[in-house]
Formats: structure tokens, C-alpha cells, sequence
């Protein structure tokens, strides 16, 4: 008998094999997840720089494409040189390549050459006077005790018992342990910090393979995404190609807008406060302005985040001051949030606040501060794939697409038509009064209503004895 993929024979034993595949891997997965793990851990280990590359390559190619398209080509065809030729098209992605290289690092160079020292003397000069600021903050709050004497006894006496809990702890607990722990395992320490600086080296060392990889990448972007697209054509149908493609298109907008867009928003917000700072002549202005512009990176929580050590920097300093800083925070976070964002951000995600709040709460739960910040733009995909899904489907069933129309659905029938719900207030029963429970109920409240107002009386007439008693008493 001639086996063909068609025997029904060979179809039962292809189901057997993939079923007793399925049922190993399910058996690894679940009893041998450690050594899955750290199988993972061990290839991204090795692939660590190939993906440092990639994401370089990614978070640079709109800068690339800028300088390119925008600069480069128009000056190239202003000046009638042909850039047709392989080799020339060549030579000026190379040119703008490097371009892309050298501007990121002057970017990089001038961060660290102005704003690192600024943010390194603050922080140097508010640990030397942290104990000034706590004896102008003590002299505070004694001269506030004048005018509001038991709001001043409660915080002075708050500080003094947080002081004594902090100097005993000093005193008996961090100086003995360190006695006692830090020398007798100084060789454990040691190890520790030099294992630290070997992961410190060993980043440094895939960072600078990425970045050659990323000019590689950068180099032939347009090989690499038409190799990919080949392969999609090659491994699935047309139909499924051709979604796919579309789909990992409106990622790349979606992500590379939304990043690119919250960097210049969260950069010119950190400029608008450090100037706000300067104006108001609030101390640490750089170190605060560097605070409030990163964490705004991180969407509605962000502000807060960078707010609140912020508010207490200033209020170490001067109290009042923290006050007006608090005001103007809140001000400048209504305007990025009702204006200076929705202009930046042209392609919205399209995400109602809910869902953002629960994308950054999920995936900042999972990946920590990175979560937050990409969680956004993965939940606006992940919603816009079902948003599609969910109107492809009430299309074929010949239903509206349009969320309003759902608002008050009470049926829709075969045909397609919508009946509207309409709230209809319950029959009242005409035999009601002579059920039995009515009754009963009805008898426990009457009597609860007599006893509320016989209490309430006699608490009255308590009183009024009570005032006559004490104005005979001091009429005497």
C-alpha cells in the first residue's frame, strides 16, 4: 500500500508524533523551567551585543533618515552630482552614517560634560550642609510655633523623635553591624565590588560591539528589512504576509513616534523647569531640572515621581520654597499633559487613561522602570490588533463597527437591526400590604423609628438639663 500525505493512516500517526512532541515540551516546561531559564539567560548572555546593536540601530534610524533624506540627497542634487551609481549610493550612506555616529556622541559628550559636574557639586554640596538645612528647617519651624503653637509642638516634636530614632540607629545598630559584618568578610566584599566591576567592563565591552554592529545594521537597513519581508513572503501565505507586514509597520510608527516624541517632550520639559527654577531662584535648579525631565519620560506618573525628591531637596532648604515648587510642578504637568504632549505626540496611541494606567502598572511591575516606559506603545499595538480583529468579524457579520452604536443595545436581530434597551421599573405587587414578611418588616421599622426618636429626645432634654446646670453653677 502506497503511503501519500492523504492516507488517513499517515495523518493518525503524524497527530501521534506532534502529540507526544507537545506533550514533552509541556513536560519540560513545567518540570524543567530552571533549566529552560537558565538556558535563556546563557544565550542572551552571548546575543547580549548583537542586541544592543539592533536597539541602537532602531533608536538612531530616525536620525539617520532626517540626515539622509533631509540634508544629504538635497545637497547632493543641488550640486548635480549623481548619485545613481552603487558605489556613490554607497559612499553617502556611509557619509551619513558617521554623520548619525558623531552627533550622538557630541550628544553624549556634551551631557556628560556639563550636566554630569553640575549634578555631581549639587549633590556634593547638599550632603556638606545637609546639617545646615536641618537646623534652618529646626529654626522653621520655632519660628512658626509663635504664630501656630500646637502645629509647631506636634512637627518639632515629630523631627526631634525621628532625629533621636535616627541617631540611635546610627549609634546601635549600623555601627556595630559594620564591626562586626564588615571586617571579618572583607574578603567576601572585596570579591563583590570586583565581580561589580567586571559586569561594569563586560557592559562597556558589548556596548561597543553593539555600536559597531549597529553601523553595520544602519549601513544596510534597507537589506535587512527586504531580506525580512522575503522571508515572510517565502514562509507564509500572501494573505498572512501581507497582515503581518502591515502589522509590524504600524508597531514600528507606533513605538518609534511615541519614543522620539516623549524624549523631545520630556527634554523640553526639564528645560522649562530648570529655567522655572532659575526665575524662582530655587536651589539645585540643574540637579532638579535633570530629575523632573527624565522621569517624565515614564507617562502621568512620571511628573510625580520626579517631583517628590525633588520637594524635599527644596524643603531641607527653604520650606516656602518647596511650597511655590510644588504649585509650579502641578502647573507645568496640567500643561504637558493638556497641550505641549498631545502636540509633540502626533500619532497618539490612541489608549484611553485607564489602559494606560494599566499598561504602565503591568509592565512596570514585570520590567521595572523600561516596562513603564514602553508599556504604553505595546498595549496601544496589542489593542489596535483586536480593534482590527473585532471590526473584520462584525463586518463579515454585516454589525456596525462604530463603539457608539453598542452604547445602548437592548437586541439585534437576524436582519441586522438594533433595538435600543429601555429601563422599566419593576410592577409593584397589589397584594403587597397583606404578605406576611411585609408586615414584619414593616412593624420592626415603625418600632425602630419610635425608639430613634425617644433617643434622640431624651438626649436632647439630657442636654438642655446639662446647660441649665452649668449656667446656674457659674451664675453663682
Amino acid at each position: 500500500m502506497k503511503l501519500t500525505s492523504d492516507n488517513k493512516y499517515v495523518k493518525i500517526g503524524l497527530t501521534i508524533f506532534f502529540t507526544a512532541i507537545a506533550i514533552m515540551l509541556a513536560y519540560f516546561l513545567f518540570f524543567r523551567l530552571d533549566t529552560i531559564m537558565k538556558g535563556i539567560k546563557s544565550v542572551n548572555r552571548v546575543l547580549a551585543p548583537i542586541y544592543y546593536g539592533l536597539i541602537m540601530a532602531y533608536l538612531m534610524t530616525p536620525l539617520l533618515n532626517v540626515i539622509e533624506k533631509k540634508w544629504i540627497l538635497p545637497w547632493f542634487n543641488s550640486k548635480n552630482i549623481l548619485i545613481k551609481d552603487k558605489k556613490r549610493k554607497n559612499h553617502i550612506r556611509m557619509i551619513c552614517v558617521t554623520l548619525t555616529l558623531l552627533i550622538v556622541l557630541f550628544l553624549i559628550y556634551t551631557f556628560f560634560a556639563t550636566v554630569i559636574p553640575q549634578l555631581y557639586l549639587s549633590l556634593q554640596s547638599l550632603i556638606s550642609q545637609f546639617s545646615t538645612y536641618t537646623s534652618n528647617l529646626s529654626e522653621w519651624l520655632s519660628d512658626l510655633s509663635k504664630k501656630n503653637p500646637e502645629i509647631a509642638a506636634f512637627l518639632m516634636k515629630s523631627l526631634d523623635n525621628y532625629t533621636t530614632e535616627a541617631d540611635d540607629f546610627l549609634r546601635d545598630i549600623v555601627l556595630p553591624s559594620l564591626q562586626k559584618f564588615l571586617l571579618p568578610n572583607l574578603n567576601s566584599l572585596l570579591n563583590s565590588v570586583s565581580a561589580s566591576l567586571m559586569k561594569i567592563l563586560h557592559f562597556v565591552w558589548n556596548f561597543i560591539i553593539g555600536l559597531i554592529i549597529s553601523i553595520y545594521v544602519l549601513s544596510g537597513k534597507e537589506k535587512f528589512a527586504a531580506g525580512s519581508i522575503r522571508l515572510c513572503y517565502a514562509a507564509l501565505s500572501r494573505k498572512s504576509a501581507n497582515k503581518f507586514i502591515d502589522s509590524v509597520r504600524f508597531t514600528h510608527r507606533t513605538f518609534i513616534g511615541f519614543l522620539t516624541g516623549k524624549v523631545i517632550d520630556s527634554l523640553i520639559i526639564g528645560i522649562i523647569c530648570y529655567v522655572g527654577c532659575l526665575i524662582m531662584k530655587m536651589p539645585y535648579a540643574v540637579l532638579i531640572g535633570v530629575v523632573v525631565g527624565v522621569t517624565n519620560i515614564v507617562p502621568i506618573f512620571g511628573p510625580y515621581i520626579g517631583a517628590i525628591p525633588s520637594i524635599l531637596i527644596i524643603l531641607l532648604v527653604d520650606p516656602m520654597k518647596a511650597l511655590y515648587f510644588a504649585i509650579f510642578i502641578i502647573i507645568l504637568q496640567q500643561f504637558d499633559g493638556n497641550y505641549l504632549g498631545p502636540k509633540i505626540l502626533s500619532q497618539s496611541t490612541g489608549l484611553t487613561s485607564f489602559w494606560i494606567i494599566f499598561s504602565i502598572t503591568l509592565f512596570g511591575g514585570f520590567f521595572q522602570i523600561v516596562g513603564m516606559i514602553v508599556g504604553v506603545p505595546i498595549t496601544a499595538v496589542v489593542a489596535s490588533g483586536i480593534q482590527k480583529i473585532t471590526d473584520n468579524r462584525l463586518k463579515k457579520k454585516n454589525l456596525p463597527t462604530d463603539v457608539e452604536a453598542y452604547e445602548k443595545v437592548g437586541y439585534i436581530s437576524e436582519d441586522g437591526e438594533i433595538t435600543q434597551y429601555e429601563y422599566k421599573k419593576p410592577e409593584s405587587k397589589k397584594n403587597l400590604s397583606e404578605n406576611s414578611a411585609y408586615k414584619l418588616f414593616s412593624a420592626i421599622g415603625s418600632f425602630l423609628k419610635k425608639l430613634i426618636i425617644l433617643i434622640f429626645e431624651s438626649i436632647k432634654a439630657l442636654c438642655s438639663k446639662i446647660a441649665i446646670f452649668i449656667k446656674k453653677k457659674f451664675s453663682k
